[in-house]
């Protein structure tokens, strides 16, 4: 897990460019505090010039082709060392005259390289950057359809004179970019482009607007600034030098592509959900660091450590957990529930007791968004605590809701879906439930219902609309599994990748999400809708897949995540507040945009 930099001009690299890119790197120290590494790269002939600074590693030594210095893209990284922590994994990485910045993990590595050592390919380290670079060579773009992981590169070509880039299926780690006639850049946080002098950053009113008064976040790839846009996720650029500066975005990936319903039992899908989450987990584990895990005592971080503990060498796990004792949304007890069952070194921390001010403006500058919830706080204070107990890398349960249907939301979308697909009998039975189970009457959840009803109506036929298409988009949905993909893709999973990026690399953690191998994602999506939504419990499929002595995480009822004691916190922060929601959008935008 790194971070990186891509300079090109079409013109010659001053000094003060360059100057500008080292400071650049020097912004995301965090993200790769174990050594930097940069090249220049003189585009028409090929030519480079390695550059050392005082944070390249002491044996790395200065290579150059010639001696002009008529270079026009600087590639720069910072590096995390996780897999080979040897000098081998420097980067930027060369392989016949190609260079790459990679950030990320491919965590099927192993598998790629025995295939492309079978086609001839000879191997240094132990790396995956390297497995990258030479898949990329043999494949070319197809080699992204190869990757199982999270990536964020920029591949120079020597051959083609072009520029590779690419962002990983999901968009967990993170890539911004910035073109106009003269310029690209590239870059793994915003906060690199404002080392730019010949960048002027401008704020983007309407996503501030957006955002002050209802609370909502830009669902497209635009940022808080009218200069920098996010990569799309799914997608590769090739980026050619000529006169036309042909930018051009391809997507090579989407979990839109496949709408097939698999036939099958649960007791079936049971035994392959149980297969590729295991496997998933076997290859996340592959680290030469330490691993921890976040766990809150619900179903997804329970089912990882479940799995994880199966395949495990019986040493005491590390988890990691936020707690707020005789505190509204505490979930302390069942954190100690899963505690009698593993083998665990537990770490706890209470985001309400270790509040400081100064340290809460340092989580939104790192952050670089608006908070969604005060829950992201939590997760920078337990990335804190993983640091501080040499922890490197965080499995996390990320993704499990948008994918399997974990929101309150998603269950009354699905009785919707009953009701507008003619199932009434499915409808009446699990909405008796749903009641039973939640202690809701069932009058106001059928209310609850028809409302929902007439908003699509309103939506489908024009007569209400936002100002953001994205949410006109989302309020016509009517199938209940393109409901969850557009809240894994769109409306809320991105949300929490950034959060998770931004506050485990503010503390050089990498974070890895289990429930997001495209395998797993794919089958969730392919499974029958009562596996999700059956008897009036969510996630089925998940529960019946976890271990019955669990039986209180199994069949809890509640929905929480890493909950704080969001109202007293915010008091803390504007005790003089009437308005606490509004006064604190506003204080986050004052803090990181303005």
């Amino acid at each position: 897990m790194c971070g990186i930099l891509s300079y090109y001009s079409k013109f010659k690299l001053s000094d003060y460019e360059v100057s500008d890119c080292l400071n650049s790197l020097q912004s995301i120290k965090h993200r790769g505090p174990d050594g930097e590494g940069a090249v220049l790269i003189n585009t028409v002939n090929g030519e480079f010039k390695t550059i050392i600074t005082e944070d390249t590693p002491n044996d790395i030594e200065s290579e150059n082709t010639y001696n002009s210095s008529d270079y026009n893209l600087f590639l720069g990284h910072r590096r995390l060392s996780v897999i080979d922590l040897s000098l081998k994994g420097h980067q930027p990485m060369k392989f016949k005259n190609n260079w790459i910045s990679y950030n990320g993990e491919i965590y099927n590595f192993i598998e790629i390289r025995k295939e492309l050592i079978l086609n001839g390919y000879d191997f240094v380290s132990s790396t995956d950057t390297e497995v990258v670079i030479k898949a990329y060579d043999f494949w070319g773009e197809k080699c992204l359809s190869k990757f199982n992981g999270m990536w964020s590169f920029v591949i120079w070509d020597n051959s083609k004179k072009s520029i590779f880039i690419s962002n990983d299926r999901f968009g967990v780690k993170p890539l911004y970019f910035f073109k106009n006639n003269d310029l690209a850049i590239y870059s793994s946080e915003i906060c690199q482009f404002k080392c730019i002098s010949k960048l002027k950053l401008s704020v983007n009113t309407e996503n501030c607007d957006l955002y002050l008064n209802h609370g909502y976040f830009p669902l497209d790839n635009t940022t808080y600034y009218n200069e920098v846009n996010r990569f799309p996720k799914s997608s590769f650029s090739w980026f050619n030098f000529n006169e036309k500066f042909i930018f051009k975005i391809s997507p090579y990936y989407s979990i839109f592509s496949n709408q097939k319903k698999m036939k099958i039992q649960l007791d079936e899908a049971q035994v392959v959900f149980s297969e590729l989450l295991a496997d998933s987990i076997r290859i996340r584990k592959r680290s030469d660091v330490d691993i921890g895990i976040s766990i809150s005592g619900g179903i997804d971080s329970t089912l990882i450590l479940q799995y994880y503990n199966s395949l495990n060498d019986k040493n005491k796990i590390k988890t990691f957990s936020a707690i707020s004792p005789n505190m509204k949304g505490d979930e302390s007890s069942f954190i100690y529930e899963v505690q009698k069952y593993f083998n665990l070194e537990s770490y706890f921390a209470n985001p309400f007791e270790e509040f400081d001010e100064e340290d809460f403006f340092n989580f939104l500058y790192s952050l670089e968004f608006p908070p969604k919830t005060m829950s992201f706080y939590a997760q920078w204070i337990i990335a804190r605590l993983m640091k501080k107990n040499r922890v490197t890398i965080n499995l996390v349960g990320q993704g499990a809701d948008e994918i399997f249907g974990g929101y309150h939301t998603h269950y009354i979308r699905y009785f919707r879906f009953l009701i507008l697909k003619g199932n009434l009998i499915t409808y009446f039975n699990e909405i008796n439930a749903y009641s039973k189970l939640r202690g809701i009457k069932k009058n106001i959840l059928h209310r609850i219902v028809l409302l929902e009803i007439g908003v699509l109506i309103m939506f489908k036929s024009g007569l209400k609309k936002l100002d953001n298409k994205l949410l006109n988009h989302w309020n016509k949905l009517f199938d209940i599994t393109d409901f969850l993909k557009n809240d894994f893709n769109v409306y809320q999973l991105p949300f929490f990748l950034h959060s998770d990026d931004r506050n485990s690399m503010a503390h050089s953690i990498e974070t890895r999400h289990p429930f997001l191998d495209y395998r797993l994602v794919e089958f969730g999506y392919s499974l029958p809708e009562n596996f999700y939504f059956k008897n009036g419990w969510s996630k089925y499929i998940l529960r019946m897949s976890m271990d019955e002595s669990l039986k209180k995480i199994k069949w809890r009822k509640d929905k929480k995540g890493y909950t704080i004691p969001n109202e007293m916190l915010l008091k803390k922060i504007l005790p003089n507040s009437s308005n606490l929601e509004y006064d604190f959008r506003k204080l986050c935008l004052e803090k990181i945009i303005y």
